[in-house]
């Protein structure tokens, strides 16, 4: 099973990485409806009951961000010959990956999308709320994950379906916290990523690949260059705002 491109080390290790917003946020209280702003109505979203997570898998409560500045897009890495009925089969098998292998606390991802434009909430802590992730080394006390089932660096090619869905989700996520998908933000890097060092300012889109701000091949060729595209339309989404 694929790890999304492969985030190194572990969890923890990056959440005691110095650098702006490298610090971990679980002792910040969790955002409560008078501090957030108000939200748009949601995307559909198959949570973590209806797909069928084992939360006897997840080791610690989530943490929280303070605000999300920008969206990772990832690939899994896994096949692209599933059929959408066992997206969440294949969502389960990761959630065990990302555990006990990877040795984090549930899901590093904070969305999935699968090619069938379906969206499965990833780790858990609320859908319209800051959770941090572990998907993006460097970048993760400021973004959220989405990740695409499939390889799309080895002949998968995205769906319209599933770009769409990217870009709805990406619009929705960062319109609750007045970020405009169509524009670049600057962010410090929170270890050496292999594209940035340890406190290097990086200036990236608010949706971007794992590879703009990590070295790998995540989230493949034909889903890295759908972005721009995926970015426009998150621009003109309903969910955007």
């Amino acid at each position: 099973m694929g790890a999304g491109g492969g985030t190194p080390g572990s969890e923890r290790r990056e959440h005691a990485a110095p650098g702006g917003g490298a610090l971990p946020s679980s002792t910040r209280p969790e955002p409560t409806g008078s501090t957030s702003p108000a939200a748009p109505a949601a995307p559909a979203i198959v949570s973590r009951a209806d797909w069928g997570a084992d939360e006897s898998l997840v080791t610690d409560p989530p943490s929280y961000l303070d605000k999300v500045d920008a969206v990772f897009v990832h690939h899994t890495a896994g096949t692209n010959d599933y059929d959408c009925a066992e997206s969440p089969a294949v969502v389960r098998a990761i959630l065990t990956y990302h555990v006990e292998t990877n040795g984090w606390s549930d899901l590093g991802y904070n969305f999935f999308v699968d090619k069938c434009g379906t969206v499965f909430e990833g780790r858990a802590g609320g859908v319209d709320k800051p959770v941090r992730g572990a998907h993006t080394y460097g970048f993760n006390g400021y973004s959220s994950g989405i990740s695409l089932l499939g390889d799309y660096e080895n002949g998968g090619t995205p769906t319209a379906a599933a770009q769409q869905a990217i870009a709805d989700l990406s619009a929705w996520k960062l319109g609750l916290h007045g970020v405009d998908p169509e524009a670049k933000v600057t962010l410090t890097a929170a270890g050496d990523t292999g594209v940035y060092r340890t406190g290097e300012q990086a200036t990236l889109n608010t949706v971007s690949g794992h590879r703009d701000g990590y070295a790998t091949l995540c989230p493949g060729a034909t889903l890295y260059s759908a972005l721009p595209e995926i970015r426009r339309t998150a621009g003109a989404s309903v969910y955007a705002h």
